[in-house]
């Protein structure tokens, strides 16, 4: 595998973890912001916002690009991932916005209502 790949598969796994911890958490959404210099990662619920810490510098990158495609935000500054977290399948809707020149992201957990088979 290219490390190309190794990045993007790393970037994935470390997203996955990151939406599973906040479903269990009970969180209604994820933000990716920048803070003194890193990407945070902050659960948000209804009546508070969490600071989960910062995204490994290393992966900073390959996770904002895994966002992008995998949201299909090429053209556009909102997308959709479907995904399985936890066991359940979730639509996880992506909202990016600039944050003084560089890229914040709101993930905002949906359960999907399809039943697998």
């Amino acid at each position: 595998m290219s490390e190309k790949g190794k990045n993007s598969e790393g970037a994935f796994q470390y997203l996955v973890g990151v939406l599973e911890e906040a479903v269990q958490e009970g969180a209604d959404s994820v933000g990716l912001e920048r803070e003194g210099g890193d990407l945070m990662v902050v659960q948000y619920s209804k009546r508070s916002g969490l600071a989960q810490g910062p995204v490994p510098k290393e992966l900073e990158q390959a996770l904002v690009d895994e966002i992008i495609h995998r949201a299909g935000l090429a053209h556009t500054s909102r997308g959709e991932i479907q995904i399985d977290l936890a066991g359940r399948d979730y639509r996880v809707i992506v909202d990016e916005r600039d944050d003084w020149g560089e890229s914040a992201f709101n993930l905002l957990l949906k359960k999907s209502t399809k039943r697998r088979k």
